[in-house]
């Protein structure tokens, strides 16, 4: 019997030794393999190399999208999550019936990357009209919150001013006409209407009305138009500025521009409080916070960024005087991030948290983080999730991601009607080539969408999925809904 046999025994005996060795390097292998790849290490196929690896999220609106990188279809749609060799490579997303969204894209080792923020515009929008106007509106305005648009008739025979209000969340249901009381207006002849602030309560709006010999102010309540107000006549002023108070209706900023006042108004009571004096511009946020520009104090041709805490104002920065002064402020992450420049100056600074410094009575002025270098920049403004900081002059941006730390500069080929406005926190709109215009922060994925004659491009409902545009025709002036969604995700006609 083989058993027996000495030598057979010891053959036997030697296979198990090797095979316990090799089922011992082979668990090791795979422990360390393991432990490797738990800390963002793998293998490169073709080389055979160890390499670090990547996180890379991806989503997209709508989801469901096929995601490409380097032009090679992956298994997972948005979203998606994918581990990739640090290095760069092309992202690509794509789905029927929708434009493509493509970009490059740069991932360190062990790093984790988001892009969750695409939007597929669709290949062809399909557009409803929903009321032909004789002449175009003379203005449109949009509540916060997206759901109310309302838009201002030409103007009557009898000099009414009167609004459609469309429910985007109903939007092919008839408008319900908003008649402002005649009272409320010094004059509606030859008056031009714009747009001031609406207070995040989505039924105020603050409007100018400037007419031949003057202008005024307007509280219009959309809710109820007989509570409508008009402020130069209820505090028995002539403001140049006016300003919600933390956004809200009770108490408003009154500026007058000829002796440099900044007052509070309480709308409650209709009383006026002193606040600061020698003001050129101010931007308020939250309740007590003011970002200024003052001459007081400062050199010849030259201006003060200032801050107001609610109790003290402290020197930010000093720069060129100008025509226009570009001021700002927001949070993100936390942090204030306050910004000052003007159109005479080469760059826009942005400060982090510069009350904190400030409030150190041995330091005279704050130290910028950042300065987008733009020269004669005539808009400032943050993303709407305050990410990124955005200067425009005509068609040369500068544009730099809190996030990140990040700049873009860039200059667009495309004519712009008008300077480009926010969409979300990624994306900037507009009109060019009499066409609704979308790219993102840092000027890829360029989308000349749908026919638009609205400078500002147009508005969208509240889940991004319509998108409210006017058009020229031989019958009028056309407000439409052109639909976002494509293929599978239209609903059934």
């Amino acid at each position: 019997m083989d058993f027996l046999d000495p030598r057979k025994r010891r053959a036997h005996s030697i296979r198990l030794f090797v095979g316990y060795i090799l089922v011992a390097i082979a668990i090791g292998l795979g422990g360390w393999l393991l432990l490797n790849a738990a800390s963002g290490y793998g293998v490169n196929p073709k080389t055979g190399d160890i390499v670090q690896n990547s996180l890379l999220f991806v989503n997209s609106n709508p989801g469901g999208a096929d995601v490409y990188i380097n032009d090679q279809l992956q298994s997972s749609k948005t979203a998606a999550r994918l581990i990739l060799p640090a290095g760069s490579y092309k992202l690509s997303i794509k789905k029927d019936g929708y434009r493509d969204w493509t970009r490059t894209v740069t991932l360190d080792e062990s790093s984790v990357a988001r892009y969750v923020y695409p939007f597929l515009f669709p290949s062809e929008p399909r557009v409803v009209a929903l009321k032909t106007y004789d002449k175009q509106p003379p203005l449109i305005t949009q509540s916060p919150d997206r759901r109310w648009l309302l838009v201002q008739r030409p103007a009557l025979s009898n000099g009414d001013v009167v609004f459609d209000e469309y429910d985007t969340k109903a939007f092919q249901k008839a408008p319900q006409p908003l008649v402002v009381p005649s009272g409320v207006f010094s004059t509606t002849t030859g008056s031009v209407l714009k747009e001031v602030e609406w207070s995040t309560d989505n039924k105020n709006v603050i409007l100018s009305n400037s007419y031949k010999g003057g202008s005024e102010f307007i509280i219009f309540n959309r809710d109820v138009p007989a509570q409508s107000v008009n402020i130069n006549k209820i505090f028995k002023v002539s403001p140049t500025q006016v300003a919600l108070r933390d956004k809200k209706i009770s108490q408003l900023y009154i500026y007058t521009k000829k002796d440099g006042k900044l007052l509070v108004a309480n709308t409650s009571n209709s009383k006026l409080s002193p606040l600061l004096n020698d003001v050129i511009a101010f931007k308020p946020s939250g309740p007590n916070l003011i970002n200024y520009v003052s001459a007081a104090g400062a050199p010849k041709d030259m201006a003060l960024a200032r801050i107001w805490d609610g109790k003290l104002s402290y020197t930010l920065h000093t720069f060129k005087a100008g025509k226009q002064y570009l001021i700002d402020e927001a949070q993100f992450q936390g942090h204030w991030y306050y910004v000052a420049g003007s159109s005479s100056d080469e760059r826009v600074n942005v400060y982090k948290d510069p009350l904190d410094t400030l409030k150190n009575a041995s330091i005279r002025h704050a130290s910028p983080i950042l300065s987008l270098s733009l020269l004669g920049a005539t808009e400032v403004s943050f993303s709407n999730n305050t990410r990124f900081i955005e200067a425009q002059n005509g068609h040369d941006f500068s544009v730099y991601d809190l996030e990140q730390k990040n700049f873009y500069r860039y200059t667009l080929d495309a004519p712009m009607a008008a300077v480009l406005h926010w969409m979300d926190g990624h994306r900037l709109i507009g009109q060019s080539q009499g066409k609704f215009f979308a790219m993102d922060y840092d000027s890829t994925n360029q989308q000349l969408l749908t026919a638009s004659n609205y400078t500002r491009g147009g508005f969208f409902d509240t889940s991004y999925q319509q998108l409210f545009i006017t058009t020229t025709q031989k019958k009028g002036v056309v407000l439409s809904a052109a639909d976002m969604r494509a293929g599978v995700d239209l609903p059934p006609q």
